[in-house]
């Protein structure tokens, strides 16, 4: 599973497990975000932090997990890609030392971990601990500053331990430091709402003929061929557009429903607005489908993007949000 978590207005958690890693001290490290992959043999994670002086420019903490020998063929792919840039002759690191295997050792590893560790460049340094059960690459990144008192990466080193037996593979949970008063609020739907949309969803399911199309995505193609139909309707005809843009919206909200375990509510923000959305699992995003399409008929210049959108969302393809922060996208 792929997330990108954005970290405005929030922290990480004092302690959460990655893989067989248990790493504490979590709410201290300054970032901006970070990407998650979560899977059976391998769990991988970026984290992106602050641009913080003298660290003003790129820097990033990257962790990979492997169980082996399930996932072999992954750490050797990774080990492969980093060993491409790597530099025989000695380098002189950012703190201005030359580079030694003690620099950035992760004190979790005990000694029975085999160790390799080299720099790709004066501000790149690449960890590998391998066992005979599990490996782990460490990719510490700073453009600018220097590395051994980066604010992030003097605690990681510091702050990992081994937990023989875990495995951790969901993203872990953060902390939303936004002010009560300014956060954005759900209301479920009622049972009215909901039987609305049900029969809004099967009149038009009925009329377009869509119960032998399987696919979501030629659902939206068929979506978008009947926005381009609503746009020949003239402005004079509000009414009749907005009926199509409810029609139209309401299916494409519940495709994502049905095909990406998104939910029907009312997103209430903090200045009391509210507008009818589908929101994915943990609430990082919320698309409001009756305007989306909406604006889709009455800007006839605005590419259609109803396949587009939805490749996107189930690819993970998308900016960095927080869970509860109910982003809007469109």
């Amino acid at each position: 599973m792929f997330e990108q978590i954005d970290l405005t207005d929030a922290t990480m958690v004092k302690e959460f497990g990655m893989g067989c890693l248990q790493i504490k001290g979590a709410h201290l490290w300054p970032l901006d975000h970070f990407v998650w992959e979560g899977k059976a043999n391998e769990v991988g994670a970026t984290f992106f932090c602050q641009d913080l002086d003298p660290w003003d420019k790129t820097s990033l903490l990257r962790i990979e997990v492997f169980k082996l020998p399930r996932a072999n063929g992954e750490f050797q792919d990774s080990l492969k890609w980093f060993n491409k840039g790597r530099k025989k002759r000695r380098i002189k690191i950012a703190d201005g030392d030359l580079f030694d295997e003690e620099m950035l050792h992760v004190k979790g590893f005990g000694d029975e971990w085999e160790r390799d560790a080299f720099p790709l460049s004066k501000g790149e340094i690449i960890r590998v601990y391998r066992s005979k059960k599990l490996a782990v690459i460490f990719r510490f990144l700073a453009k600018s500053g220097t590395l051994l008192d980066h604010p992030v990466f003097k605690r990681v080193i510091k702050n990992i331990t081994i937990v023989d037996g875990q495995w951790q593979k969901p993203a872990p949970d953060i902390i939303d430091c936004t002010p009560k008063a300014k956060r954005t609020k759900e209301i479920p739907f009622t049972d009215d709402e909901e039987a609305e949309m049900w029969e809004i969803v099967g009149n038009v399911m009925k009329e377009l003929k869509l119960r032998k199309v399987k696919e979501a995505e030629e659902r939206f193609a068929i979506i978008e061929q009947e926005i381009q139909s609503a746009r020949k309707i003239k402005k004079s005809e509000a009414d009749q557009i907005a009926d199509r843009a409810i029609e139209l919206g309401t299916l494409a909200g519940q495709l994502f429903c049905w095909t990406l375990d998104w939910e029907w509510c009312r997103v209430r923000q903090a200045k009391g607005s509210e507008s009818i959305c589908v929101c994915n699992p943990n609430r990082s995003i919320a698309l409001a489908p009756v305007d989306w399409i909406q604006d889709l008929i009455l800007d006839k210049k605005r590419p259609l993007n109803c396949q587009l959108t939805y490749n996107m969302i189930e690819a993970g393809r998308l900016p960095p949000s927080r869970p509860y922060s109910y982003a809007r996208i469109q």
